[in-house]
């Protein structure tokens, strides 16, 4: 486990990837994007350690909301860990994958006697509409 320094001054490198001159965020950014004061987010950034301020836990939160899963991979990557998005883009191929997964499974329950009655293409009409929405963008058709 690191100690506080250590983990103190992982998190202020971090920090310094993703803010600060030449980086994608300015502390501007980060004030406007997550309510977070500018002087806040300067004195964190601050080269002198004894001028240097930790964010707090809540500020660290809100960061990882706002700067996304690379930052907060970086951020935890100190004690080995990564982080995922919990909340993927529709067109991710993991969401694709469930959503037909899903649709297949459906379609097997319903089957498992060996036929489709009218109540099972009922009730699988909006499963197929939905597999066949997901597929479109992958079909010839759908171009």
């Amino acid at each position: 486990m690191p100690t506080p320094v250590v983990a103190g001054d992982h998190i202020h490198r971090t920090l310094g990837l993703f803010i600060g001159r030449g980086r994608k965020y300015q502390c501007s950014d980060i004030e406007t994007g997550t309510g977070i004061p500018e002087r806040t987010v300067s004195a964190w950034l601050a080269s002198d350690p004894l001028e240097r301020r930790a964010p707090k836990g809540w500020h660290l939160l809100t960061l990882c909301g706002f700067l996304g899963e690379v930052f907060t991979s970086k951020i935890i990557g100190l004690v080995g860990q990564g982080a995922h998005s919990l909340d993927p883009e529709a067109n991710a191929p993991g969401v694709i994958i469930a959503q037909l997964i899903g649709g297949t499974a459906e379609f097997a329950i319903r089957g498992a006697d060996h036929i489709y009655c009218n109540v099972d293409r009922g009730a699988l009409e909006p499963v197929a509409d939905q597999m066949i929405a997901t597929l479109t963008p992958f079909s010839t058709k759908g171009r």
